[in-house]
């Protein structure tokens, strides 16, 4: 290149950079679930061995970046536990993988722990259709995500938890800003260290965890669906646990609403009262198969 070249360049000015509008949240780069794993580059061409333990070495990666967040989880288990103790709820909203994910968490609640099926509640973006198949601009809907909100009647009592990978779902911020206007407690668990938020739509709490690149570029339903599964299960089962619901680590409000369910029910009314089989049975049998009361009864 000759130096009038060169100086043509140098005196050119730079474009610049599209300003973003006020109030957005937004990466400042490029979000970890964006990038290429460098690990992972020749993965069509890996043996069956090898592609196996790379994936296995990666998800091994996930409870490492969570419990760098575990001061975060303990202040989440809290806040969740004391809206049930005040009669709240709590609700997980999110897209695609993220969202299904909510919804699994919150149908394993009443037959676990016999709670009403509106306590804990899943929404995913795009409706029940969404659970099996993908709806198309769901996700960037942050009008549907407020509608949510109201039509649930989410108020001061409840918890609304935000799922989103990357951190920027439209549908997520829809409605984790009308629950923060209407006075509900607010968390948003991603996995982006980028993130920026601005203040006005900053969640009471924020769990981002670096799980760094997927084995397969953008694939969320990798690491981060498994780093989503584990936060979902350490929410719910540990303000159970609080809320009474737990005795040792048995299920004491367990639904027996199968064979075996009810055969799990007697193995828990045995070991609580140290009852034969036939005994621990017929308590149940005559309780309605209520566990808390078959151990208060003799029979």
């Amino acid at each position: 290149m000759n130096s009038v070249r060169r100086k043509r360049l140098a005196l050119k000015p730079r474009a610049a950079r599209k300003p973003r509008p006020a109030g957005v949240v937004h990466s400042t780069r490029l979000a970890p679930t964006e990038q290429r794993n460098p690990r992972s580059m020749a993965l069509d061409r890996l043996s069956g061995a090898a592609a196996v333990e790379l994936m296995l070495s990666e998800e091994a990666k996930v409870t490492r970046a969570l419990r760098m967040k575990k001061p975060l989880l303990v202040r989440a288990v809290t806040l969740v536990a004391q809206a049930f103790q005040r009669g709240g709820r709590l609700f997980y909203f999110g897209a695609g993988t993220s969202g299904r994910l909510g919804v699994l968490d919150a149908s394993e609640c009443p037959p676990t722990f016999c709670t009403d099926p509106s306590m804990v509640q899943g929404i995913i973006a795009g409706g029940d259709a969404a659970l099996r198949s993908a709806v198309e601009g769901a996700e960037d809907d942050a009008p549907a995500g407020s509608r949510e909100i109201k039509t649930r009647r989410i108020g001061p009592r409840d918890v609304v938890v935000g799922i989103a990978a990357s951190g920027t779902t439209k549908f997520v911020w829809g409605a984790l800003g009308e629950a923060k206007r209407r006075g509900a407690t607010t968390m948003l668990v991603c996995f982006n260290p980028y993130l920026a938020i601005p203040r006005a739509l900053r969640p009471d709490l924020v769990i981002a965890a670096d799980l760094g690149p997927e084995v397969l570029t953008g694939s969320t339903r990798l690491k981060a669906g498994t780093a989503t599964k584990l936060v979902l299960n350490i929410l719910t089962t540990l303000a159970m646990v609080r809320g009474g619901k737990v005795a040792s680590n048995l299920m004491v409000d367990l639904n027996p609403s199968n064979v075996k369910l009810r055969a799990r029910a007697v193995r828990i009314v045995q070991e609580l009262t140290g009852w034969a089989e036939a005994e621990a049975e017929r308590a149940l049998q005559k309780t309605g198969w209520v566990i808390r009361a078959a151990c208060r009864c003799r029979c």
